[in-house]
């Protein structure tokens, strides 16, 4: 009887460390899944905060991005707003910009760069123009062309753009010497690329051939180089032509 009661009291004790054993594993499981999950949540919640961080300071970018544009916006439209004197007989206007137009066929023989006897009379009187009218601005000069190829002196041109880049800068050189100072200056061509006209007629083609001579405000006027620049963007700012 000893013995039997030896290996009952044996048997539930056995029992019951296996029971309590299973009532504590649960909990340590869940203590463990728990622990996890926290973890998961705050490697999310690092992440979180650095995204949110990264998009404020995208947001903040951005925001000075559109005030710089703003700004810019506000001295153009007080540029345009800005009364203009009425410029010389053949020159058109809009808002601080001027310019008038020289047909190359006065200026130059057919595919040359050379001007012609009678061009620089014209041209003083141009100068006279911009000293009397605008002694204070920028002057651009650029050439152009219409749609023909070179022909005759196609062995000293690359192509259109090259012809109106050197018929430019001849009338750069000339307006200097009737004095018109080089840094008040800026030359060069825009080719076929800027017409005028229809290049399907011989109207249209004589009207594109031209050099036009801009008068824009100066640097100074316009605040910051960046101005000048908005201003030869496109047909939005620019002149048209």
């Amino acid at each position: 009887m000893t013995m039997a009661r030896r290996l009952i009291f044996g048997v539930c004790g056995l029992t019951g460390l296996l029971w309590l054993a299973g009532c504590e594993n649960p909990d340590k499981q869940r203590a463990m899944a728990l622990q996890e999950q926290l973890n998961r949540l705050q490697v999310e919640n690092d992440d979180l905060r650095s995204r949110l961080a990264a998009a404020m300071s995208e947001r903040d970018q951005w925001r000075d991005r559109a005030a710089a544009l703003e700004r810019e916006n506000a001295e153009l439209r007080r540029q345009l707003a800005a009364p203009v004197e009425k410029g010389p007989a053949g020159w058109e206007t809009y808002g601080p910009y001027a310019w008038t137009s020289l047909s190359t066929d006065f200026l130059f023989a057919s595919g040359e760069a050379t001007l012609k006897a009678g061009a620089q009379a014209k041209l003083q009187q141009v100068v006279s123009e911009i000293n009397q009218n605008f002694p204070d601005r920028m002057v651009w000069v650029l050439g152009h062309t219409d749609t023909d190829p070179i022909m005759r002196t196609r062995d000293k041109w690359a192509d259109n753009l090259d012809l109106s880049c050197n018929r430019g800068m001849t009338v750069y050189r000339e307006l200097m010497k009737l004095g018109i100072p080089a840094a008040r200056m800026m030359a060069g061509g825009q080719g076929e690329w800027y017409p005028r006209a229809s290049n399907a007629s011989r109207a249209g083609k004589q009207q594109n051939r031209r050099v036009e001579i801009i008068v824009v405000p100066a640097r100074s006027a316009v605040g910051t180089p960046a101005g000048t620049e908005a201003a030869m963007a496109g047909p939005e700012t620019a002149p048209p032509k």
